[in-house]
């Protein structure tokens, strides 16, 4: 099978410049059969809810690639409750990066960004988003909305991504501290936008969907809060690709009934799922999901297994507030990627404690700089709580900035470490 998704990606890399309309055309073929491959011919190695996991993230890329004029280019941190309530499509720029490396094609897009001056040592997420729309494969959305959560490049990306397709921006500013007046600022400006969004669109949002998205991510929010808890001595089968398609159903995702039910599911996998003795793994950060030796120590594995992944973690913040406007700002303003990086520091050590993990993994992705320069904070906090863990540099999408090599030595030593603990 990889050898033929290689063979499409190059097929691909090859039209990009020539061909932008028909790329996306093929890319949007290509995910709506991978969808239906694993709707129909369910991965053996994962639970219903993980395979229901994939189908339902495969859709939430196809919806806006084929209907731009619904399409809304949109941040990972952005709450988009407002546009599933008016049935428009969020666009979630890091998992068109994703999904163009799955597809075997990101050279292309990283070369394309790179020609038009965007810096090599831009994150590799943002350049492929640049490439695309530099390209023409990414189209003219109907709107870009992102917040300024968490890092320049998605301060950066989105502005420029707007100049270039000339399409219309709102850009939600979130306060660096947390605070009720933080709150209340993040929400006055959801208001804003989704007046905005109507005149934009021609689309009245309804109130009641509004309530009903609000409704449908506080659920989904306090399953996955339950499901934490059981992960400390239950184990349920999952991949590096699953953990990034969970990300995705935290973030751009929340509000959808689809979400809503994959909890649910969840929830039920673990319920019934068995003890889990093998060496537990708290990953900080992003992965690479396409890394051979990672995937070869992770995928489908009961010693060592990922118990947690941080970037789905991050906005399970509470949602009480009746006013669906406040709740999404909470959400938002008291995201751990929000504020100093101690802030991360202190919820990486919760949640080691919560899962009982035997280590951490930090994943420096290449150009976060966020991330690479609050490693050290964040590995003294979790290894003065008792917590061993393992820095790795790589790229969370683009093959030429890893090393199998080098990084399946520090981590083969690091997991024989915690062995001997």
């Amino acid at each position: 099978m990889p050898g033929i998704v290689e063979r499409v990606g190059s097929y691909i890399s090859n039209q990009t410049e020539a061909s932008p309309a028909y790329v996306r055309q093929l890319l949007i073929a290509a995910y709506r059969l991978y969808g239906l491959k694993l709707k129909y011919l369910k991965n053996p190695n994962l639970t219903d809810a993980k395979n229901y996991l994939g189908t339902v993230s495969m859709g939430c890329m196809v919806r806006p690639l084929a209907h731009p004029e619904r399409q809304v280019l949109s941040s990972i941190f952005t709450p988009c409750e407002i546009f599933h309530a008016m049935g428009l499509y969020p666009m979630c720029a890091e998992q068109f990066a994703t999904y163009t490396n799955g597809a075997y094609a990101e050279h292309a897009f990283v070369e394309a960004a790179e020609r038009a001056g965007i810096a090599e040592t831009f994150c590799s997420y943002h350049k492929i988003v640049m490439g695309g729309v530099v390209l023409g494969v990414v189209p003219k959305p109907l709107a870009i909305v992102n917040t300024s959560l968490a890092c320049d490049a998605n301060n950066l990306t989105f502005r420029e991504a707007a100049e270039r397709l000339g399409a219309p921006q709102y850009y939600i500013d979130v306060p660096y501290m947390p605070g009720e007046d933080a709150v209340d600022y993040v929400a006055d400006q959801l208001r804003e936008m989704a007046g905005w969004m109507q005149d934009l669109s021609g689309i009245s949002l309804r109130e009641e969907k509004l309530l009903e998205a609000a409704e449908n991510s506080r659920r989904t929010i306090r399953n996955l809060r339950k499901v934490i808890t059981m992960r400390k001595d239950r184990y349920v089968p999952a991949e590096l690709t699953a953990e990034l398609y969970e990300v995705l159903m935290t973030h751009n995702a929340l509000g959808m009934p689809e979400t809503l039910r994959y909890s649910r599911m969840l929830l039920r996998d673990f319920g019934k799922s068995e003890s889990a003795p093998g060496r537990k793994i708290l990953w900080l950060h992003t992965n690479p999901f396409y890394q051979g030796i990672v995937k070869e120590t992770f995928n489908y594995k009961r010693d060592p297994w990922i118990a947690l992944t941080e970037m789905c973690y991050d906005s399970l913040n509470s949602m009480k507030d009746s006013d669906p406007y406040r709740a999404m700002a909470h959400r938002t303003v008291y995201n751990s990627f929000n504020g100093p990086v101690t802030r991360r520091a202190d919820r990486a050590v919760r949640m080691a404690r919560e899962v009982e993990a035997d280590g951490a993994i930090l994943f420096c992705h290449w150009g976060c700089k966020e991330t690479c320069g609050g490693s050290a904070v964040i590995a003294d906090a979790l290894e003065s709580a008792g917590f061993p863990v393992l820095i790795i540099n790589g790229d969370g999408v683009d093959r030429k900035n890893s090393s199998d090599g080098q990084i399946g030595t520090r981590l083969g030593a690091f997991l024989e470490m915690l062995e001997g603990r």
